[in-house]
């Protein structure tokens, strides 16, 4: 397959363990023949030419769930970000200063106009899959180009024959967005019924995970709530990518809120923290208030967060306090087995 039909990515087959994106030798430069079965980050890997192996020979594909970001049944691009074999990441300032941009945007465009042969849904799968919460898509683009994209070295120009403007660009988000079509998080945790609006614990999307892709995730959270799963992956010949165990599993509280998405733009959660729970009043009184952590004993008791604030309460599920989100204005009453907290 060549590299610019990679963006196809909508009709290729089914997810399997192994992700193939295979770039056609002919296409790199003619000093680099890629070996077929070498792993990055294997022996013998620091041998092979780097326009056949990535330098950082470990990649991470980072998909994120925020409201307001893509479809209600879709989680969305954060990154596709290569990191040393040991899990270090890159230079925070990226890896080729003359390849730094501020216009991805743009430089996008631009390939797509001078190259007809590219799929027609790239700009569209670009703008719903990878989309910035700030509304700023270039500005986001940009930022995972310059610091992550300009680092895999598989896509540098030179590994290019004949070299093509802007053609490193376009691969790094073609080969994203295809990889993060073949693992298509919320397929895999919706076949073991984990749908947004529950509260499932981390063990059974760690499962849900496995099954689909035959290796668990790095499963992360802010306040409680669920906000980005990471996969990992080596690399051969050039652009296959093989899917390996997380180096590591998150920060996930055991039982998590999978909030449904709102439809409206929104930055990510915040979290208030205070050295001492606040209160506040209503008519019926003092609410209790503050995060709530560790084990509770009244299931489906609610707890505001923070009223008046936020829109985030905690919830006696299970044994133990989740933290979870309305998707509009928050009610708080001073009887915490009041279910009416979500206006």
């Amino acid at each position: 397959m060549k590299l610019d039909t990679i963006s196809t990515f909508l009709v290729m087959a089914a997810v399997s363990v192994v992700s193939a994106l295979p770039l056609q030798n002919s296409a790199l430069n003619p000093h680099a023949t890629c070996p077929a079965n070498i792993l990055s980050c294997s022996l013998g890997a620091d041998n092979v030419d780097s326009c056949c192996l990535p330098t950082y020979g470990l990649v991470v594909l980072s998909q994120q769930w925020y409201s307001g970001l893509g479809p209600r049944e879709e989680f969305t691009m954060h990154g596709l970000w290569p990191d040393t074999c040991s899990g270090d990441q890159g230079p925070w300032n990226g890896c080729d200063p003359g390849r730094i941009y501020d216009d991805v945007e743009m430089r996008l465009q631009k390939y797509l106009q001078d190259d007809p042969g590219t799929s027609s849904a790239f700009f569209k799968n670009m703008t719903t899959y990878w989309s910035s919460y700030n509304d700023d898509n270039n500005k986001f683009w940009s930022h995972e180009w310059s610091k992550h994209g300009t680092c895999v070295s598989t896509i540098e120009p030179q590994c290019f024959s004949p070299k093509v403007p802007n053609k490193d660009v376009y691969t790094y988000f073609s080969s994203a967005l295809a990889l993060r079509s073949q693992h298509n998080i919320y397929q895999a945790l919706a076949a073991k019924k984990i749908y947004p609006g529950s509260n499932p614990t981390v063990s059974s999307m760690q499962d849900a995970i496995e099954a689909q892709f035959g290796v668990k995730a790095e499963i992360n959270c802010t306040c409680g709530v669920l906000s980005e799963i990471m996969l990992y992956f080596h690399v051969k010949n050039a652009d296959q990518y093989e899917i390996i165990a997380p180096h590591s599993h998150g920060d996930c509280p055991d039982i998590i809120s999978y909030p449904v998405k709102s439809g409206s733009l929104s930055p990510p959660p915040h979290c208030h923290k205070r050295t001492t729970p606040p209160t506040t009043t209503s008519p019926s009184g003092s609410i209790p208030s503050g995060r709530q952590t560790g084990p509770c004993t009244t299931t489906g008791a609610m707890v505001c967060v923070d009223p008046g604030i936020s829109n985030q309460y905690s919830k006696c599920n299970q044994g133990l306090w989740v933290l979870n989100q309305c998707r509009s204005g928050l009610l708080c009453y001073s009887d915490t087995t009041t279910a009416a907290h979500c206006a």
